[in-house]
């Protein structure tokens, strides 16, 4: 599968039937920060590091079960509709991330799941929102979601300088 280059050392692959879109992060010296695996394999080889936006298998079923380095947020980690929860995921238990020249903040964004997150490059303006936000300006709820926790994030979401919105599912797209 071909990735497209979207920003300077951020490409996606983008989702598949029922598949999420898949972004790949160079940290300048060739090391790989993935962010959702999508439903079935489409990364190469094992990433540095997998950041997990949700539970759900279309996000996480790409996992190789030898992947070392994957994360996800304790509000995900139970036998939710539509989980798939990889065997060897460990919490996040940091708030920030600095990866080559990215500063990633994770946003703790519940409404998809109780779960989802959001990371933010708050210098480069750039948004993962996984199922949080799509292009079309609404996320999901439809699948066991929360509409009034998915409201509150939306809240967070739309106070934050975004230039370039990386959804979990669609086009990426400028704001």
């Amino acid at each position: 599968m071909g990735a497209d280059e979207v920003a300077r050392g951020v490409k996606v692959i983008y989702g598949q039937e029922l598949s999420s879109n898949v972004y790949l992060l160079d940290d300048g010296r060739g090391k790989i920060l993935a962010i959702d695996s999508g439903a079935y394999p489409v990364i190469n080889s094992e990433p540095a590091m997998l950041i997990l936006t949700h539970a759900h298998f279309d996000h996480t079923g790409g996992v190789d079960e030898d992947w070392k380095n994957v994360y996800l947020h304790e509000g995900d980690f139970f036998d939710g509709p539509f989980f798939k929860i990889p065997g060897q995921a460990k919490k996040i238990d940091f708030e920030k991330l600095r990866w080559g020249n990215f500063n990633l903040e994770i946003l703790h964004t519940p409404g998809h799941t109780l779960g989802s997150i959001c990371l933010f490059d708050r210098k480069k303006g750039i948004l993962f929102s996984g199922d949080t936000l799509f292009a079309d300006g609404v996320g999901r709820t439809d699948l066991g979601g929360d509409e009034e926790l998915m409201e509150k994030s939306l809240s967070l979401i739309r106070e934050l300088d975004y230039k370039l919105l990386c959804p979990g599912h669609g086009p990426v797209c400028k704001r």
